[in-house]
């Protein structure tokens, strides 16, 4: 069973609230979350990656992310910082002096449970944490903006290296809930300033990666025992890549208008 391949692109998908005139490239895209007083900005850098920015009080999650889905999260509060390395070949986490880097497709699950020696004690962690598990828990009536979406597929991420296991699967529903209960087709329609409608096609596509993930997890289960719980983490982290590649397409599709 391959662990990561490269995903077709999918065109993503909001009327957000841009700086540029309308068929012309915007600067960001801007979001503030009342109920937990968070700020989120998305732009591009020269060299066509994303760059996400959320502010909370004193903790500051920082994102650069690569249209494979690559992607590094620079998560700080005070003189704490944690960095977090994605891609298709594992990921990396360094805390201080200390840094590790990880296979899932080869090395250990003692290697990968290591990780967790590194993010203890972290004050950003539990920040984020706290802070995802906020949005995570708001009732079904309130609205998520897409950042507030990539902010909870991060929160999958860190929670699956501090040693949830059911982090992404139930992130992966909690995101998708709004399509799940009432799916709708997307009409891409004209707006002033806005050419196609980004969020709704960015939530189609988070919807498709909760439906692969579904299927991968329900076909991890005819797997032998001691082989399962494996490809069931397989099944998590091709999510987790998957749904980042979707978050970069959003923004280059709010960036560069049709």
């Amino acid at each position: 069973m391959a662990f990561l391949f490269a995903m077709g692109m999918v065109p993503a998908l909001a009327a957000g609230q841009g700086n540029s005139a309308a068929g012309q490239r915007r600067s960001n895209y801007q979001e503030h979350d009342r109920a937990t007083n968070t700020s989120f900005t998305a732009a591009t850098d020269p060299a066509g990656n994303a760059v996400l920015t959320l502010q909370g009080g004193d903790f500051t999650l920082e994102k650069v992310l690569a249209h494979t889905g690559d992607a590094t999260l620079r998560l700080s509060q005070g003189k704490d910082v944690v960095t977090i390395a994605l891609s298709q070949g594992g990921f990396q986490v360094a805390r201080g002096q200390k840094t590790l880097r990880v296979d899932p497709r080869a090395d250990t699950q003692d290697k990968a449970d290591s990780i967790r020696s590194i993010l203890v004690g972290s004050q950003a962690v539990r920040s984020f944490k706290r802070l995802v598990s906020a949005l995570e828990q708001r009732e079904e009536g309130e609205s998520d903006g897409p950042l507030a979406l990539s902010a909870m597929v991060d929160g999958a991420i860190v929670q699956l290296l501090d040693g949830d296991p059911d982090a992404a699967r139930r992130i992966a529903k909690r995101i998708t809930r709004k399509q799940r209960a009432a799916f709708r087709v997307v009409k891409a329609g004209r707006a002033p300033g806005v050419m196609v409608d980004c969020i709704g096609l960015y939530e189609v596509a988070l919807m498709s990666a909760y439906d692969q993930f579904e299927g991968c997890a329900i076909e991890s289960t005819g797997y032998s025992w001691w082989s399962r719980d494996f490809v069931y983490q397989l099944c998590s982290w091709e999510w987790a890549i998957r749904s980042q590649q979707y978050i970069w397409q959003f923004i280059g599709c709010f960036m560069f208008p049709w």
